[in-house]
């Protein structure tokens, strides 16, 4: 759907977007992440051919774009939602079948389907001015659908809605994007909807592209420091590796020995990276499959969605994510000594040059 080369855009505050390259398939759901001023929207913004940009080459289904005479009838092959959810004065109805009329295009049931996916169709005679935040946001991606555009922008679309409800409409955006075969595009700071939506995620951070993958590939195997603490990787140990037999990595760090499945070989100086749902707490060493265990300290224990979040020193920081009834069973809390454990197909080595 998407081939871009040499893509670089420049702002007037001085940031700088740029990417060597980019492909998106058709078809697919691709999620840009990253922090604020990353250049998440302006990247959109170039995609969706709102925003002037230079490039060797920018391909949108199968045509060139930055040829003058295509932009039109391209503009008119996507749909474009901003992150509030701008409704025109009117009915529902009315707002649905905007792009419809823009085009020229009369209504033949498409507006009566977009109701029937998204689950408005008891509001399709309601004043534009009566819904609810969630209502507001199924009426636009409703009215975003209705021409069957082969390209869908969504720029940071739920941000302000509750969980619950981003929960229920992202879901249903999920199954009709695959049904229908529309390629979706959205920039998120919300790693849990990214998850949710995303086949493909990509990370940018200061106007550069830091790695592209599948969502298990970019929250399991970061590229880098910068990637694995934008995506929850909090325990990360500098050490060097030792020796090797097979696939399985001894690493040194922290003073302790650690073992880790990586292609890495001796000498390598790396970084050890564990998600904290990876790593297992106990008040008294068990014996597991886990190859790597900790004796330690509890510094500090806070709550974390509906767990608790704790932070070990083991020689190293090791931080964790354990259940409320861990915590009262085990009696954790700051200063108790505990032992943390993990995997050796949890931890993941990024190289590093020192």
């Amino acid at each position: 759907m998407i081939k871009l080369k040499g893509l670089g855009v420049k702002l007037a505050a001085g940031f700088s977007l740029r990417l060597e390259e980019l492909h998106i398939k058709a078809g697919e759901t691709f999620a840009i992440i990253g922090p604020n001023g990353a250049g998440k929207t302006t990247l959109l913004n170039a995609l969706a051919l709102l925003q002037e940009a230079k490039a060797e080459s920018l391909e949108i289904a199968g045509q060139n774009a930055l040829n003058p005479a295509n932009r039109l009838a391209l503009r008119r092959s996507m749909s474009y939602l901003f992150s509030r959810p701008y409704l025109a004065a009117g009915s529902v109805y009315e707002n649905i079948v905007l792009p419809l009329k823009f085009r020229g295009i009369a209504d033949t049931g498409q507006a009566a389907k977009m109701l029937e996916l998204f689950k408005i169709a008891h509001l399709r005679d309601r004043d534009s001015g009566q819904l609810s935040q969630g209502e507001r946001h199924r009426v636009s991606l409703a009215r975003a659908f209705v021409t069957g555009p082969k390209l869908v922008l969504l720029d940071e679309p739920f941000s302000s809605l509750d969980a619950r409800v981003k929960e229920s409409i992202t879901a249903d955006l999920s199954a009709i994007t695959r049904s229908s075969g529309t390629t979706l595009v959205l920039v998120t700071q919300d790693q849990e909807e990214a998850l949710a939506l995303a086949d493909t995620l990509a990370v940018l951070k200061g106007g550069a592209l830091l790695q592209r993958g599948t969502p298990q590939e970019i929250f399991a195997r970061p590229a880098s420091e910068e990637v694995a603490d934008f995506v929850g990787v909090e325990t990360v140990i500098p050490g060097e590796v030792t020796g090797t037999s097979d696939n399985l990595c001894a690493v040194r760090a922290g003073g302790r020995d650690l073992e880790v499945v990586s292609s890495c070989a001796p000498g390598d100086k790396v970084l050890v990276c564990v998600r904290p749902e990876a790593v297992s707490v106990s008040a008294a060493l068990e014996h597991s499959s886990a190859r790597n265990h900790f004796k330690g300290k509890i510094t500090s224990a806070v709550p974390w969605r509906l767990e608790y979040k704790l932070t070990m020193d083991c020689g190293f920081t090791v931080v964790a994510a354990v259940t409320k009834r861990s915590m009262e069973e085990l009696g954790l809390k700051p200063g108790a000594e505990v032992y943390a454990s993990f995997k050796a197909t949890a931890a993941h080595l990024i190289k590093r040059a020192t």
